[in-house]
């Protein structure tokens, strides 16, 4: 008797005395392999195992996990529109630099949530561990709407973000319970998807909504909104989705049979782990950062993080260098952004091509992880960013078309997603044992310049002018250039002598 794939909530298994039948038949069937010591693991076919999903159900698992981290990046732009800017210089008399902090601090809070949220997602599952961090930081963002106070609003703000670090990183596990290495970089290009535009979209919509009322207060129309997106898409997705890391699933499956059979000696390996407090800071919190002392990691890291600045500093002073140009003002001058989305919806076509033509490769290789072969595409590519900061700062004036900025923001857009992605994919491959540390080494790491470089960003074009101030960060972004080649070149020699690459954790 095999169970159906339907029935992977532990929760379908019999409970009741008169259907112990059925349990020697779970015991005996197609779905579960006990060994000799009677430890429990899904069978290779088995249509509970999450990797075994239909793709249908996979695509629906990674688009609501997408819409989590969609509404969670939103929500970190909706300060940085002008019209949001304006009203708290209005309301408060704080500066713009004052006035983004809100954002700054919110992505900041991005940074140590993971420290936290990772390891709980690992303790007690994927859906736990996202979802009631992501409803956590829907109610404090409601709090935002509701703080009368500059206080108020930038603690609320700092606690919104540091719970919304759950879904924004810990959604990525999600796409590893359920897609196989050699599909999940087409489904990664797909959640990139909504990542990239999240924050693309927050001030224009965000503009658009304390527009649309002259009351001074309308600030707080953007907070109640994403909010309440929040807490739809928290219930869809508690009622819509089921656990998919597999340890838990499986630990839950062994509880039930336990019960069921009176065979207290059935166990999974989840069952024989217990929560080390040391070790959970080494993972999560001492060995990030010992990792970034090491070249691949810290040259990487860095790279991948200051494309991330970058962004957040485009999103948040983009108004600021059309107003300089062109005069644009309010809602108008945050439009140039859907360029960006589009670059960076473009950037993740790309990627999930290089995704195919690199599971040919490794397939030839025996499925075994070749780090170097997610350089190309960023060598190919990557080299559009600075190429569109350039073009865009000296482009972005009243004597040439906007057409012709934007499509400059476009490649921006390319660049970005180009270095941003396979960065990450180049650590992850580069130590599988110590992927979670690796992850949370470039999570703080690019939420700290995500953090800063907003703030400098309105003195940097007012000071210096669109064109050298583009080209100022320009320069930056393109000596970094080399970094994927040298690694490309050297990065087995370099790994092969990296303490944490010949490790057994």
């Amino acid at each position: 008797m095999s169970i159906k794939d339907e029935e992977n909530d532990p929760s379908t298994l019999p409970t009741s005395d008169s259907e112990s039948h059925n349990t020697d038949n779970l015991l005996h069937s197609n779905d579960f392999v006990l060994d000799e010591n009677c430890q429990l693991t899904f069978a290779t076919a088995s249509p509970l195992k999450p990797r075994n999903w239909s793709t249908s159900k996979k695509l629906v698992y990674t688009i609501l996990y997408g819409l989590a981290t969609f509404s969670a990046q939103f929500n970190s732009a909706t300060m940085a529109s002008e019209s949001y800017v304006n009203r708290m210089n209005q309301l408060y008399g704080l500066s713009a630099e004052c006035a983004l902090l809100g954002t700054s601090l919110y992505v900041l809070g991005i940074a140590f949530g993971p420290m936290v949220f990772a390891p709980m997602s690992e303790m007690y599952g994927r859906k736990l561990g996202v979802f009631v961090p992501f409803l956590i930081s829907a109610l404090f963002t409601f709090s935002t709407s509701i703080s009368y106070n500059v206080p108020g609003i930038m603690v609320t703000r700092f606690l919104a973000g540091f719970f919304a670090g759950a879904p924004i990183v810990s959604s990525g596990g999600v796409l590893a319970d359920i897609w196989d290495p050699s599909t999940r970089g087409a489904a990664v290009g797909l959640y990139a998807i909504f990542v990239s535009s999240g924050p693309s979209f927050g001030p224009i919509i965000s503009s658009l909504l304390i527009s649309s009322n002259d009351s001074l207060q309308s600030w707080r129309i953007p907070q109640w909104f994403i909010g309440l997106v929040e807490l739809s898409l928290f219930v869809v997705d508690v009622l819509s989705l089921h656990e998919t890391y597999e340890p838990v699933l499986l630990s839950r499956y062994a509880k039930q049979l336990r019960l069921d059979s009176k065979q207290w000696s059935i166990h999974s390996a989840q069952d024989a782990w217990h929560f080390d407090l040391k070790e959970t800071l080494s993972i999560h919190m001492v060995r990030p950062f010992a990792m970034l002392a090491t070249p691949i990691v810290f040259l990487m890291a860095l790279f991948a993080s200051y494309v991330f600045g970058l962004f957040y500093l485009f999103i948040t002073n983009i108004d600021e260098a059309f107003f300089l140009a062109n005069g644009w003002q309010g809602t108008i001058a945050d439009l140039p952004l859907i360029a960006f989305f589009i670059g960076g919806v473009a950037g993740c076509l790309c990627n999930i091509l290089w995704a195919r033509k690199y599971a040919q490769i490794i397939e030839k290789k025996d499925g075994e992880p070749i780090p170097e072969e997610r350089l190309p595409i960023m060598i190919m590519l990557g080299w559009l960013m600075p190429a569109g900061l350039f073009m865009f700062g000296w482009t972005c004036t009243s004597s040439i078309p906007w057409i012709v900025p934007c499509i400059a923001i476009v490649f921006i857009g390319i660049g970005f997603m180009t270095i941003f992605q396979n960065s990450l994919n180049y650590l992850i491959d580069s130590f599988p044992k110590y992927s979670a540390s690796v992850i949370a080494a470039n999570t703080f790491l690019r939420s700290v310049f995500a953090a800063s470089f907003p703030l400098f960003g309105k003195q940097l074009y007012v000071n210096l002018g669109v064109g050298w101030g583009s080209s100022v960060i320009g320069f930056i972004a393109l000596f970094m250039i080399p970094i994927p080649v040298f690694f490309y070149k050297y990065g087995r020699k370099i790994r092969a002598k990296n303490p944490y690459a010949n490790r057994v954790s």
